[in-house]
């Protein structure tokens, strides 16, 4: 696997798409930038990584790249277009995660684009969930404990929704 870093941030972006292109030229690597309100722990961007990874490995892959794979997986959508507009960042976006395959060194990075690190943008919350997709009732049948499970199920369900 290649080496992968997942980072929380804080800051402004004026133009997604130079935002994203931003990323994709890091020397060594590149960066896949998410709406972090909608990123339900570390774990949610692991595992979405590790099954873009699989899938690349099995020919099994929608898109042409690891980053817009895990994008994939990391919405639980099947299709690219919903994917993008669901996790995608947007104009004035303030909380981002950003997921970094290849050698980087992160912090200084977000420092060139304008951003603070904060990892807490990651953390899980009901709210996240509810946004994500996951209804209230759901949520009310699992422990505390158990509540990032239901997310990394939307996650490993896009390989069969992809069949």
């Amino acid at each position: 696997m290649p080496r992968t870093e997942i980072v929380g941030a804080k800051g402004k972006i004026d133009d997604p798409q130079e935002f994203i292109l931003a990323l994709q030229e890091i020397n060594g690597g590149s960066g896949l930038p998410l709406n972090a309100d909608l990123i339900c722990g570390r774990d949610h961007l692991l595992s979405a990584t590790a099954h873009a990874l699989r899938a690349f490995e099995r020919g099994r892959n929608v898109c042409s790249s690891l980053p817009m794979e895990t994008l994939v997986y990391a919405s639980g959508e099947r299709q690219i277009s919903k994917a993008m507009q669901k996790m995608g960042v947007t104009s004035g976006s303030g909380r981002i995660a950003i997921v970094f395959f290849g050698p980087v060194d992160a912090d200084p990075i977000l420092s060139r684009l304008g951003l603070e690190r904060d990892d807490s943008v990651l953390d899980l919350s009901i709210d996240k969930l509810l946004r994500f997709g996951i209804a209230a009732d759901e949520i009310d049948l699992v422990p505390r404990g158990a509540m990032a499970d239901l997310v990394l199920e939307r996650v490993a369900f896009v390989e069969l929704m992809k069949r």
